[in-house]
């Protein structure tokens, strides 16, 4: 199993706080390694370090050269507030984050296209962001993730905030990509019975970690089951 990232005895802290605390693991080429925990567990905190935003106390993390990371942080409604039209958000998606090309190009549109087509947005494409409904706008911040032609796509609670409905619909999408592109995925969630049906595995946070394994040997997962009759 080739490894996109690996963390190895890493701890983390957040604002002088320590947060997470000699983590070791790898995400696999191709897996979807889904990441529970309560809220302070350390979740977000090891997006950012996997992602190369937060730099480790001690202990290395390291990306499999050239691999291409897409990192979707959880929206707060001031972004969404930002005066951009969908195809200028989805289009910066295109570039390097190191990159001061003053222009796009014809392939980084095609790119930009494409994924707005995967997601169904190219109707969208004049609109304000903020104009747009809470599912709209999650799926043009997709869309971005994905113009950028991906390896690997991490994303921090990417339904929070968003109704049953809508939340079903992105984790379809999310299959429905990973089938498709053969993306590895690193998502962080709360919705337990999205991990029990789509995680190849299963990483338990709690400034340690708690579990690390096949999704069917989690010993929450007869709760995760349990759940969805509540939604």
């Amino acid at each position: 199993m080739e490894q996109a990232v690996t963390f190895e005895h890493v701890s983390l802290s957040y604002g002088g706080t320590p947060v997470v605390s000699d983590v070791n693991f790898s995400v696999y080429k191709g897996e979807n390694l889904c990441l529970v925990g309560a809220n302070g567990s350390g979740k977000s905190t090891l997006l950012k370090a996997s992602v190369g935003l937060l730099k480790p106390d001690s202990g290395r993390v390291a990306l499999a050269p050239g691999l291409r990371v897409a990192y979707m942080q959880q929206t707060h409604l001031a972004e969404r507030d930002f005066p951009a039209t969908v195809w200028e958000i989805i289009l910066s998606g295109t570039l390097e984050p190191k990159s001061f090309r003053p222009f796009y190009s014809r392939k980084d549109k095609e790119k930009a296209r494409e994924a707005a087509e995967l997601l169904k947005v190219e109707g969208l494409m004049k609109r304000q962001i903020g104009a747009l409904s809470g599912g709209q706008q999650q799926r043009v911040l997709l869309a971005r993730a994905l113009a950028g032609g991906p390896d690997l796509l991490v994303l921090d609670e990417p339904c929070s905030a968003l109704d049953p409905h809508i939340t079903h619909e992105l984790h379809s999408l999310f299959d429905e990509l990973r089938a498709r592109l053969g993306i590895t995925m690193l998502i962080s969630t709360h919705c337990w019975d999205y991990v029990a049906h789509s995680a190849d595995r299963v990483l338990e946070l709690d400034a340690r970690i708690v579990y690390l394994g096949p999704t069917k040997d989690w010993p929450r997962l007869p709760e995760a089951l349990g759940e969805e009759h509540h939604h």
